[in-house]
């Protein structure tokens, strides 16, 4: 094992297992706002498709869906200044690898003899992206769509009445693209649980676990930014998110 693989941070922790002498060590690869990004996520597509697909107990079903709609597109922002100027596995630079690595690592991936990654494995940051990149499209061409009743996007009288009809064929098609990579996600999820590595509860607690003499790829990140630096910029992330999702509050 090399030998800054044998230095422990300090966010290491040693567990012991039952009825043997070796033991895991548990290491912090997700901070709070990632972890609450993406709950909060998941309530909001829940929701989205709860008012789109179903509506029942809401008075005007296609208002609250827009509402929700404002809340992905601040989630995304959030999501991208703290890929961009955030701290550990959550910046883009963690885990956005080359097309040669992440081919070489789906291949490992299928043999099964794929490495641990402390935060998103090369494959796992590709998908992360696309998702962004897939919500952006999804919750930006919403702002020009009307149901011809009730509801009108903000930015529908901004274009011509083709351009409101391609971008609403965008919103309507870009779904099914939605549902595939969430479908993908939950798949890999369950791969990984298969092999011992649960990312649900990492995604809850923060933590994931490995042996003590495991190599695990991304252990070791390079030193976080200064204290002041790392709390503005996430000021920055949630403000901006924040006024986006006021927007959406501010819907009839």
């Amino acid at each position: 094992m090399s030998s800054n693989l044998s230095r422990k941070s300090s966010s290491d922790t040693l567990l012991p297992v039952e009825g043997g002498p070796s033991s895991l060590r548990s290491v912090e690869v997700w901070g709070l706002a990632i972890r609450l990004f993406h709950l909060l996520l998941i309530l909001a597509i829940i929701g989205m498709w709860y008012t789109a697909e179903v509506g029942a107990g809401l008075d005007f079903p296609m208002v609250w869906h827009a509402r929700l709609g404002y809340c992905v597109i601040g989630l995304v922002v959030f999501r991208v200044i703290w890929g961009l100027v955030g701290t550990g596995n959550a910046r883009f630079s963690r885990f956005l690898a080359s097309p040669r690595t992440t081919w070489r690592y789906a291949g490992d991936f299928l043999a099964g003899r794929a490495p641990r990654h402390a935060g998103h494995n090369p494959l796992g940051g590709w998908m992360t992206l696309a998702m962004l990149l897939v919500l952006a499209i999804q919750g930006s061409s919403g702002l020009f769509l009307t149901d011809d009743l009730l509801f009108e996007g903000p930015l529908h009288d901004r274009v011509s009445a083709s351009v409101a009809e391609g971008l609403a064929w965008v919103h309507h098609t870009n779904i099914t693209l939605l549902w595939g990579l969430i479908a993908l996600h939950l798949m890999a999820i369950v791969w990984h649980g298969l092999r011992g590595e649960w990312l649900i509860w990492a995604m809850v607690h923060g933590r994931k676990h490995f042996r003590r003499n495991q190599s695990v790829a991304g252990e070791n990140a390079p030193a976080p930014p200064s204290r002041p630096r790392k709390w503005l910029a996430l000021g920055l992330a949630i403000g901006i998110a924040i006024v986006v999702i006021w927007q959406g509050a501010q819907l009839p």
